[in-house]
């Protein structure tokens, strides 16, 4: 099946990479013009690192990519973007932006900033919940507004991943398609 979109996916996952059971790997099966960030090491990620790693896929790229993120993907993205810029990246769809401060942000997570320290001029829009146990609501609408993005708050589930037994996850992926739909405006 070929895509008549003018742009990839590219889906970045986070601590630990996404499962079966993740909906960015249902998404990703649905669109064959999809990109997955693979990193050397997904369990204790180094912020320079996955940063490098993603510099590297970006100057590979022969389209342009709508980004995918989720959790700790989030803010691989945004230290990118503080750092690179591209038109290669068109705008970036996040999921579930974890806060570094949480008590419950993975140690083995070094280097991310918060959202809100990070400067970014990509087309975003941030999706979350209401319960995110690492990223609380408050927390995510402070780095949406400072971001200059929406932030859509789906209530009760939690960080919006496997774990969230959400498969193919319909109503994000509308929301997702809506997003791509304003870029190509």
């Amino acid at each position: 099946m070929k895509s008549e979109l003018p742009f990839d996916w590219l889906f970045l996952a986070g601590v630990g990479n996404s499962g079966d059971a993740h909906w960015q790997r249902h998404w990703q099966a649905e669109h064959p013009n999809s990109l997955w960030l693979e990193h050397q090491d997904w369990d204790s990620p180094a912020c320079e690192q996955w940063v490098a790693e993603m510099q590297a896929l970006i100057a590979c790229l022969q389209r342009p990519v709508v980004v995918v993120a989720h959790s700790l993907g989030c803010l691989l993205l945004l230290e990118w973007a503080a750092r690179h810029s591209s038109d290669k990246v068109l705008g970036a769809f996040m999921v579930a932006v974890p806060d570094p401060a949480s008590v419950n942000f993975p140690q083995s997570a070094t280097g991310f900033r918060a959202a809100d320290q990070l400067a970014c001029r990509l087309r975003m829009q941030v999706i979350t919940s209401t319960n995110d146990p690492y990223g609380d609501l408050a927390y995510v609408q402070n780095s949406a507004r400072s971001l200059g993005c929406a932030v859509v708050s789906l209530g009760e589930l939690g960080h919006i991943n496997g774990q969230s037994q959400l498969g193919f996850w319909d109503h994000g992926h509308r929301l997702l398609q809506a997003f791509a739909h304003t870029l190509n405006q």
